[in-house]
């Protein structure tokens, strides 16, 4: 069901680029919250069109089990009934907008959460090509974990065991089955599916969407030059420009009133981050857990306050379901060479419906987006909306009507806005630069959304979402924790049979024979949301290979993924090596500098010391060094024989000699009781006292003789002579 709202005004309208239109720029908005409940009859597009002169169109189509139930079998297309009621109102649209005074040419598909995700979807399947122009995602995508069901299989057989339609789901429709019951039967299947993860939701059918986007090959990085991965082909939609949003705090509704208002432990933020982490991953858990954890926790805070606890949950949840996969699809958008604009929608209604919070919260764009503070809000529902926000929703509504009309959220404001402050000029969202319009009243032109956390979901965690080698059990993956005191809802089993990866399309056809690789059932769902990176291309050729096949492929990804890193430690390791190499051969050269200059400086002071006469040449010096050294040993063999040390000076001896061997002490001849007084030493110079002791040195070593008094006179006179 279509409401359609338009502008009194229908005149013709001339493009920049010289294209003249003939009837109002459309919008279609596609509303969200849910893929099981909601309608687009809440949604008054009156305002919207009145000052942004559009047409603004809002659709009703089937939802939860009679909108994405796939009940055909293996291989069908059965199933995605609301996509196709959403394709069915765009064909009507475009054939029918003349008579409304409506340009077929200039439809806008907008959508909202989980509308966002369908108008992602729409935007690039092959069924609507030419019946949308440009597209408005705000709060949402289709890489989003929650925006597509990747086990269809799975939901058809929980519906089938509620129900009663047994049979063979893989070859058996049962749709005949499901016909037969009453609608309030089919109405009260409730799937209990793991926390943020969907139950009823779009899925990969073939038709409607391509199959590859449910490929659960890993993404390899923003900056793969592959075009085949799920991230691609939701973001391969260059002719149909994009203009997509987030507000601060995506995540506000995940938690309960009495969370939101009271805040909690870091006990139950964690079972809050594990149960995420769980249902959103399978390859290192403990890891992406631990990386996390540390990453928003805030250690300048000794003690973490219970609401501070909560903001950080809330931000980690918002980060990684909605706004890290929406900023990938931009970024990717861009790469792809689209013109892309990004909107941060900073403003904080004066409503305080949401308590002790800071920025704007996930919904909170909507009423500004519609129009509402320019006439007061809802009709028995009365707000009190301030001057600020009537300012914040005028700019929206002009870069809104800018942007349907021309692709260009720029130009000049309507004559409804003017006496307004001056708005700034909204330049486009590339690779490089990454500008986005931070909206407020007082807006501004910002760039790198939340660079730092972005970083960490597009890049760190894409390489931690790894399978690794092939020879690794799936243990070294899991949590070890497996009650549920350590969850915060309900979590998907933990298998120890390692996920397939799916390398092409459900089915491939040869000249002979049709081959039928693993179905959504059996593959491992990648997370989009999560997994920020672009997936390689594993097809080689026109037709596909083999499940058999796929993992020697996957084998010979794994194994360059582990040469990568041996490659990168290794020159790591010789870059050390060389540093310390280098080091080393420095210090020597610096003790060898030091030994040159200390064994220069002992030159030196040796050519002063010639220079002043008082040495002479390194010859003589040693043969005086010798000469001391002899002296020294002479008197030491005197004190030995004499038994003392006669001081200089001394009138004579008071200790008795000590004879040689055999010699008798008693013959009166030989020894004198009294020896005269000897005469004072000579003063002579050194060289003198030098050959003197020269002279009778070489008799110190002769045998023992007799002495005489002359000759104990003359040692006497020697050894004071020495001393």
């Amino acid at each position: 069901m279509l409401s359609l709202t338009r502008d009194s005004n229908s005149a013709a309208y001339t493009e920049a680029g010289g294209v003249e239109h003939h009837g109002l720029p459309i919008i279609l908005y596609v509303h969200g919250e849910s893929y099981e409940w909601n309608s687009g009859n809440p949604y008054d597009g009156s305002v919207l069109a009145s000052y942004g002169h559009l047409i603004v169109v809002t659709i009703n189509f089937r939802l939860g089990i009679l909108g994405f139930l796939k009940t055909g079998a293996r291989g069908s297309a059965q199933g995605n009934f609301g996509l196709m009621d959403l394709v069915a109102g765009l064909h009507w649209l475009r054939e029918n907008m003349p008579a409304f005074g409506g340009d077929p040419d200039r439809i806008t598909l907008m959508g909202h959460g989980t509308g966002a995700a369908l108008a992602n979807f729409i935007a690039v399947s092959p069924v609507a090509k030419e019946l949308l122009h440009r597209v408005v995602l705000l709060s949402g995508s289709g890489l989003s974990p929650w925006a597509l069901q990747k086990d269809p299989l799975g939901v058809t057989r929980r519906v089938a065991e509620k129900t009663g339609c047994h049979g063979e789901l893989l070859e058996e429709d049962i749709a005949p089955c499901l016909r037969s019951k009453p609608l309030r039967e089919l109405m009260a299947v409730h799937l209990d599916p793991p926390r943020f993860l969907p139950g009823f939701a779009p899925f990969a059918d073939g038709a409607v969407l391509s199959s590859a986007m449910s490929s659960q090959v890993m993404d390899s990085g923003l900056n793969s030059q592959e075009r085949h991965g799920p991230a691609y082909l939701l973001s391969d939609f260059p002719d149909r420009d994009l203009f997509f949003g987030v507000t601060s705090t995506e995540s506000y509704l995940d938690l309960s009133a009495q969370d939101l208002e009271y805040g909690f432990n870091e006990t139950r933020r964690d079972r809050i981050l594990r149960t995420y982490v769980r249902n959103s991953y399978y390859f290192h858990l403990n890891e992406i857990f631990s990386t996390l954890k540390n990453e928003y926790t805030d250690w300048d805070r000794p003690v973490q306050n219970p609401l501070n606890v909560r903001d950080s949950t809330l931000e980690v949840l918002s980060d990684g379901h909605t706004v890290a996969p929406l900023v990938k699809l931009g970024y990717l958008h861009a790469v792809h060479g689209g013109r892309t604009y990004f909107m941060h929608f900073h403003h904080q209604s004066t409503e305080r419906d949401y308590p002790q919070r800071s920025g704007s919260v996930r919904g909170e764009d909507v009423p500004y987006v519609m129009g509402l503070p320019l006439v007061g809000g809802l009709p028995f529902f009365s707000h009190n909306y301030t001057n600020q926000d009537v300012a914040v929703s005028k700019q929206l509504i002009h870069y809104l009507a800018n942007f349907a009309r021309k692709g260009d959220p720029n130009g000049p404001a309507q004559s409804h806005m003017d006496g307004d402050h001056e708005l700034p000029v909204w330049d486009t969202y590339d690779s490089i630069n990454q500008l986005y319009l931070q909206l407020g009243f007082k807006s501004e032109l910002k760039n790198h959304y939340r660079g730092h956390k972005m970083s960490l979901w597009l890049n760190l965690i894409p390489q931690l979402h790894q399978p690794g080698l092939e020879e690794l059990s799936m243990r070294h993956h899991h949590f070890q924790e497996e009650g549920a005191q350590y969850y915060d809802g309900s979590v998907r089993p933990q298998t120890l049979q390692r996920p397939l990866l799916a390398t092409a399309a459900p089915t491939t056809t040869t000249s002979t024979t049709t081959t039928e690789v693993p179905t959504t059932s059996t593959l491992l769902p990648v997370m989009e949301g999560s997994s920020t990176e672009c997936p390689p291309n594993t097809t080689s050729g026109p037709a596909a290979r083999p499940a058999t096949n796929s993992n020697s492929l996957l084998r010979k990804l794994a194994s360059s993924h582990y040469q990568s890193y041996t490659t990168a430690l290794t020159v790591t390791i010789a870059v050390g090596c060389f540093l310390l190499l280098l080091n080393i051969l420095i210090f020597a050269g610096i003790y060898h500098q030091r030994d040159r200059r200390e064994g220069s400086k002992r030159k030196r002071k040796k050519e002063d010391l010639c220079e002043g006469n008082s040495c002479s040449s390194s010859s003589e010096i040693e043969g005086k060094q010798a000469l001391a050294d002899s002296i020294v040993q002479q008197h030491m063999v005197e004190l030995q024989e004499f038994k003392c040390s006669p001081p200089s000076g001394s009138r004579g001896l008071n200790c008795a000699p000590v004879f040689p061997p055999g010699y008798d002490a008693e013959e009166p001849s030989v020894f004198s009781p009294t020896i005269p007084e000897p005469p004072p030493p000579p003063k002579v110079l050194a060289p003198t006292i030098t050959a003197t002791v020269a002279a009778n040195q070489a008799g110190i070593l002769r045998a023992p003789t007799p002495q005489t008094p002359n000759t104990m006179k003359k040692r006497v006179q020697i050894q004071e002579i020495s001393v």
